[in-house]
């Protein structure tokens, strides 16, 4: 049991309120700063309220920073005037699309009041009587494959059977 109670009291802690005298710890002084003498000493003071007071700033510091803070103003402006530009052209476009919609229903009712108005057996007993037209027969049509561009262009007659 001697043992496990010298390896205790050679440990780096101190159990108590008090060192023992025969341990190294005990002999360690604090640092002490040497006194300075009085030139030393404002010259110490000085440094110190130069640091407190910051660093000075020379002439092309200071311009620097002026141009820095102009750059910064100028895309700061840009900016805001892009952003408003955009909400007003969005504004442009829901309007144009309310337009639009506007039309379009006028466009069906106009469509569909024409469509009222025209009678097929009127159109047919005009154009086979009046004008001397006759029906299509099965002989007389000709099927085509028609092209995905949505219109046909023809470069020539259409050659009979």
């Amino acid at each position: 049991m001697n043992g496990v109670r010298n390896n205790y009291y050679r440990s780096e802690y101190v159990d108590g309120n008090t060192v023992k005298k025969d341990r190294p710890s005990a002999n360690v002084q604090p640092k002490r700063n040497p006194r300075v003498n009085g030139e030393q000493r404002k010259r110490q003071i000085a440094e110190e309220q130069r640091r407190a007071k910051g660093l000075t700033m020379n002439a092309p510091h200071v311009a620097f920073l002026a141009l820095v803070s102009v750059v910064c103003l100028i895309v700061c402006f840009s900016y805001l005037y892009v952003q408003s530009n955009i909400t007003a052209t969005r504004d442009s476009i829901s309007v144009l699309k309310n337009d639009i919609s506007t039309v379009q229903s006028q466009n069906n009712a106009l469509n569909y009041s024409i469509n009222s108005y025209v009678n097929v057996d009127h159109v047919y007993k005009v154009a086979t009587k009046k004008l001397g037209m006759k029906q299509a027969t099965d002989k007389q049509i000709f099927n085509y494959k028609a092209s995905n561009r949505g219109y046909t262009l023809q470069y020539g007659e259409i050659p009979n059977k």
